[in-house]
């Protein structure tokens, strides 16, 4: 036998694919219309793996795979694929995976809603009756399965039995000749995670997916491939006791990872903004304050406590995902008498640092929250007071602008009324003699009557200023 790290001619018995693909179902407090492209996005993938598997008679799963209706998905837990169009072949009773064959590939396909999260779980193996196949048939096992695209995270075991004992570095070539032949590309040795499970090797490859982008930060999921070489068939038996646990605890694990990557940018955002209003703080005294500036202080103050919040609310979910997960290692060492591997026991001390790390950020942010309350105080305060300032100023235009229009209308309407009295009165003095007022009279009339007016009119006009002017 022949082992390399880029030619390993080695074969496998019963190689097998356990495929774990996560989508939420819906986040905290989403509308309708996340819902339902969520399971869009499900409903996509899940077309994509069924238009490439048969049934045992040929025909193409992707003509009779479908999810229920929306309005029937309310149940906590259970299938979400509709039976109604499954050829009888693909099913059994009291059980919720259809049943598939192509050539010498069995599949076993199945959709579920865990609580707030969609399942879709696929296995597909070659009988061992079928005798040894070559590390190639990976290749075949996870066509149109490396590229799927990833929301809440994946995770794909490749495993099979070893006919004999091998080295360890031969044990990591094979491992990595798997994934390479999985993914279609080369993969590199050095980033497999050695581990063991069952007295058996056990191989861990991650990739961190990009599932959001928001500016400069991402939020990620985690693309999980692991290798489990059985060391003989009754390893083979206990393993598959302990997958279904496995779906949870790596459901767990997926929704840790993802949560926390939210935080991390949620973190972020916070920062920016706290230092933002701690450089208002500083500079208040030296800021143009007016009533739009003041408006704007409430609205970024509801957005970072809604960020806050949301913050929180990561904190409890990795909270209690961190019990389920504690809870499906003791199912699994329950179930084996093993410790699960090493990488699992190791990352629930990974959660523990992240939920004291988001519990400290929250405390560490806490204070903004104060901030915005108080330099939104003091803009009030100083808009307020610079209104204030405006409006006395306004008050004391308006009442001069008063002043002006009561002697102006005072004098013109007093000139109207007296000019004929005043000068048919000089007239009588200076000509009583004759009937009509004389040029000279007319003119000595108008004067009288205007002077008289403006007088008059001067007089109402300061009455009108202190009166406009006045508490």
């Amino acid at each position: 036998m022949h082992l390399t790290k880029t030619n390993v001619t080695v074969k496998i018995i019963s190689p097998t694919l356990h495929l774990y693909y996560y989508v939420l179902r819906n986040g905290m407090n989403e509308r309708l219309e996340a819902l339902e492209r969520r399971r869009q996005f499900f409903k996509d993938n899940l077309q994509k793996i069924a238009s490439h598997l048969t049934s045992s008679t040929g025909k193409n799963a992707g003509d009779f795979v479908s999810l229920i209706p929306l309005e029937q998905d309310i149940s906590i837990s259970g299938s979400i694929l509709n039976f109604s169009h499954v050829p009888p072949e693909c099913q059994k009773p009291n059980n919720d995976r259809l049943y598939l064959t192509t050539g010498i590939i069995n599949s076993r396909l199945a959709a579920r809603r865990l609580n707030d999260t969609y399942l879709l779980r696929l296995t597909r193996y070659i009988s061992s009756v079928q005798g040894e196949q070559s590390l190639d048939i990976f290749e075949n096992l996870g066509e149109h399965l490396g590229d799927l695209q990833i929301e809440l995270g994946q995770t794909v075991i490749l495993a099979g039995i070893l006919p004999s004992q091998l080295t360890p570095e031969e044990n990591r070539a094979i491992a990595t000749t798997c994934l390479s032949k999985y993914y279609s590309q080369p993969i590199d040795p050095e980033k497999l995670i050695a581990d063991e499970f069952l007295g058996s090797p056990f191989y861990l490859y991650l990739q961190p997916v990009t599932f959001q982008q928001f500016n400069d930060y991402s939020v990620e999921s985690i693309q999980l491939a692991c290798v489990f070489l059985y060391q003989d068939e009754a390893t083979e038996g206990k393993a598959d006791k302990v997958y279904l646990i496995f779906q949870y605890l790596l459901l767990s694990y997926h929704k840790i990872k993802f949560f926390y990557s939210q935080s991390l940018v949620l973190k972020s955002l916070l920062e920016e903004q706290y230092k933002n209003i701690e450089c208002l703080t500083e500079d208040y005294a030296r800021q143009k304050w007016d009533s739009q500036s003041l408006k704007k202080i409430p609205q970024e103050s509801l957005r970072y406590y809604q960020r806050l919040a949301f913050l929180e609310d990561q904190a409890k979910l990795v909270e209690v995902n961190l019990k389920n997960y504690q809870e499906c290692l003791q199912q699994i060492a329950e179930k084996t008498g093993q410790t699960s591997p090493k990488f699992f026991i190791n990352f629930e001390r990974d959660i523990v640092f992240y939920l004291e790390q988001i519990k400290a950020d929250i405390g560490f942010l806490s204070p903004a929250l104060h901030l915005y309350e108080k330099l939104m105080l003091s803009v009030q305060t100083q808009v307020g007071i610079d209104e204030a300032e405006i409006q006395e100023i306004q008050n004391l235009r308006q009442a001069q602008l008063g002043q002006i229009f009561a002697g102006i209308g005072t004098a013109i309407a007093l000139g109207q009324i007296l000019t004929q009295p005043i000068t048919t009165t000089i007239s009588q003095k200076l000509e009583p003699t004759q009937n009509t007022p004389s040029l000279t009279s007319l003119w000595l009339g108008a004067s009288a009557s205007i002077v008289i007016s403006l007088f008059i009119g001067y007089l109402i006009s300061i009455v009108a200023y202190r009166w406009l002017i006045k508490d």
